[in-house]
């Protein structure tokens, strides 16, 4: 067989011949269709050079562009079955040859054609034994400043800067071919996202934008439905961008119990749930499984925090409901409010419940007048539900009540909760720890009477009135099962 890298340029190198031409002779895929390899186009570097016959050869099919195909990520053509796999191992033993000539040797091992760019020049040293072709390959472009393309089964080495410079030239020249290509309208009809919010999305700033620089979306409101004027390519995008995202929503229910009770309320709750549940033989057993208590623990030399939260599984919940009615019938505590709301998924739901109190506070040059101000309980809730059926819940709740008595007005006492939890369809979080403080002196007297110095006082009675209580929210929220 006729040495493939004979070349007068290769033996002023001072290629050994010899010792290529052994390792080709222990390779069985070199230079032999017998085994059904494809046709191998052998050349030097100096006959690679020879068929270039300038930089317009190297110019790629005009504008509009399709994408390369790259060595390792191109589709499997019928031809592709007589090329090497990527794994497959090469025994190759150059001393100062030619890159031209190592990159005919992978290409008569690999069955690919090879173009090299006239800037591919140099001399290597290499050895390999039994190394997976791709392995090598890649680590001879690496070390000599290298890169490849491929279109089908031809790769074209070249420098690395000189393929980056020819892939910004196709990029601008993809371009200036989108500012000449005419523009396309389409109407779409949307049924569940809001067309306000779509037109948004397309339209956003900087790279959030999915339009093209000379496209445009107008949104009507009224019929929900959104106008876009851009290039045909980029209103097929489009198309398959408004198929995901308009699509119904999960809804979720949100039940809420406001209950308010004496002191401790929350824990004797808490006991009569882990004994709530009973074996076969009669014994108590807890809740355990279902029942977790994440409040803070106290710091040494700290209070404890004022919430405490605790999660329910969907089979105490169930027992909770009945031991709320339990404690309320006992006069232990009271469901001040049974708000439900449905909401969709990621959606923010807002329940609030209070008064507005009257101050004083100066509205101009020297004027006052009256203004107010809110006290409620307010509770938001966004539920997100999770791929296994879980729902993960932001809560936001804030509970104002009404503080000391100034001549402006009455100050607000606030107390604010902020977190996220993830909770089982069905199941329940409470948020307790929520205390309120009566401490106050009630005086009743009769009129006139009892404004009397000393013998008033026969007409006049004090209370003391010192009341602690206890604020319990308890969350449950429930996935609606839609067809």
């Amino acid at each position: 067989m006729p040495n493939p890298f004979r070349d007068e340029s290769a033996d002023e190198r001072g290629v050994s011949r010899a010792e290529v031409s052994a390792e080709i002779g222990r390779t069985d895929d070199l230079g032999s269709d017998a085994d059904g390899s494809l046709p191998l186009r052998r050349q030097s570097a100096a006959t690679a050079r020879d068929d270039l016959t300038g930089a317009a050869a190297l110019e790629g099919p005009p504008v509009p562009l399709s994408p390369l195909a790259r060595l390792s990520g191109a589709p499997k053509t019928p031809a592709d079955a007589n090329l090497a796999a990527d794994d497959k191992p090469i025994s190759l033993n150059f001393q100062r040859a030619e890159l031209g000539a190592v990159l005919n040797a992978f290409a008569q091992f690999t069955g690919l054609n090879t173009v090299a760019s006239e800037r591919v020049r140099g001399a290597v040293s290499l050895r390999l034994d039994k190394v997976p072709w791709r392995t090598a390959f890649d680590t001879l472009l690496d070390v000599n400043g290298l890169a490849m393309e491929r279109h089908g089964n031809v790769i074209w080495v070249a420098p690395i800067a000189d393929l980056a410079a020819r892939e910004r030239q196709r990029f601008e020249a993809h371009a200036r071919a989108a500012d000449l290509e005419p523009l396309a309208s389409r109407t779409f009809e949307l049924h569940y996202a809001r067309a306000g919010d779509v037109r948004r999305l397309l339209t956003g700033a900087g790279n959030q934008r999915v339009l093209s620089k000379r496209g445009a979306a107008t949104a009507d409101p009224r019929t929900n439905l959104l106008f876009v004027t851009d290039l045909d390519a980029r209103l097929a995008q489009i198309t398959a961008l408004l198929a995901s995202v308009d699509r119904p929503s999960r809804q979720v229910l949100i039940e809420a119990r406001i209950v308010e009770g004496e002191h401790g309320f929350s824990r004797n709750l808490g006991v009569r749930l882990s004994m709530a549940a009973t074996n076969a033989d009669g014994t108590a057993r807890g809740l355990t499984e279902g029942m977790y208590d994440l409040s803070a623990r106290p710091i040494s030399g700290f209070d404890a925090a004022t919430a405490g939260l605790t999660l329910f599984a969907a089979g105490a919940t169930r027992l909770l409901n009945i031991e709320l009615s339990a404690l309320e019938a006992e006069g232990r505590g009271e469901i001040v409010s049974s708000p439900r709301i449905v909401t969709a998924d990621r959606m923010k739901a807002v329940v609030e419940q209070g008064t507005e109190l009257p101050y004083q506070a100066k509205v101009g040059q020297g004027v006052s007048g009256v203004q107010f101000r809110r006290a409620t309980l307010k509770l938001e809730v966004e539920p997100q539900i999770m791929p296994d059926g879980r729902v993960v819940l932001d809560l936001d709740i804030a509970k104002d009540s009404v503080g000391e008595q100034i001549d402006a007005g009455p100050a607000i006492n606030t107390k604010h909760v902020q977190t996220r939890v993830e909770v089982e369809d069905g199941g329940t979080v409470s948020i307790g720890g929520i205390h309120a403080t009566d401490d106050r002196d009630d005086v009743t007297r009769v009129p006139v009477l009892g404004k009397i110095p000393f013998l008033g006082a026969l007409f006049r009675h004090r209370a003391h009135r010192d009341k602690r209580s206890e604020l319990v929210v308890f969350i449950t929220p429930r996935v609606v099962q839609t067809n």
